[in-house]
């Protein structure tokens, strides 16, 4: 009658309690984010100051987002133009090509995308918030419809494109109560080059002083 060597029955023994474990052991693989944990959400306003055109500019922004180990917010943001901006060159332009009446005409602009908000010396109650914006954006020249208003919304559009955008700024941030931080500084504003009549293709890009009020669970 044939035995089994002993050497055969070991190695043979050992792969089944091999396969064994592995089967038993049904945590996902690691990743480099592993780590890392949610531990809070924000919500913030921001107004910007810029000079468009020799235009004092006052654009309002919104983002909302989660903070990761306290350090790292992520989230999305956007910003629009709410003040007047006349080009008079571009309205001379269009004078020679249509019969409306350009009472009213104004540029605008907008943008929006992901917000990234590093924070140095996050645990000290004053310290610095690195805000980045990657995104698009889009601007346009219009005038209001007829009988509508210059304050209304109806309104015609004579040119306009969208646009690429990357806004880097720094802000002092204080933290005021757990619940509420301020922040003041700057960013500058990089759009890809416009092709508008009569206007500069890097008008939108210039700095702008900033401050951002925010809210919830840092």
């Amino acid at each position: 009658m044939n035995t089994i060597p002993p050497r055969a029955l070991l190695l043979f023994t050992s792969f089944c309690l091999s396969v064994g474990s592995i089967a038993q052991d049904e945590r996902p693989p690691r990743t480099v984010f592993d780590s890392l944990s949610v531990t809070g959400g924000f919500f913030n306003t921001t107004l910007r100051f810029a000079n468009v055109m020799q235009t004092d500019v006052l654009l309002m922004g919104f983002g909302a987002g989660a903070h990761i180990d306290h350090w790292l917010g992520v989230g999305v943001a956007g910003a629009f133009s709410t003040s007047t901006i006349k080009n008079a060159a571009y309205e001379d332009y269009l004078l020679g090509r249509t019969t409306a009446d350009l009472d009213g005409l104004e540029l605008r602009y907008g943008y929006g995308g992901v917000l990234f908000t590093p924070l140095i010396a996050h645990r000290s109650a004053v310290h610095l918030a690195v805000p980045v914006l990657v995104g698009v954006g889009g601007v346009a020249y219009s005038y209001p419809r007829s009988n509508s208003g210059s304050d209304s919304n109806q309104r015609n559009r004579t040119d306009g494109q969208a646009f690429f955008v990357v806004e880097p700024g720094v802000e002092l941030e204080v933290s005021v109560v757990g619940a509420l931080r301020i922040g003041v500084g700057g960013s500058y504003l990089y759009t890809s080059e416009l092709d508008l009549p009569n206007t500069s293709p890097n008008l939108l890009r210039n700095f702008m002083a900033r401050m951002t009020i925010s809210v919830g669970q840092f």
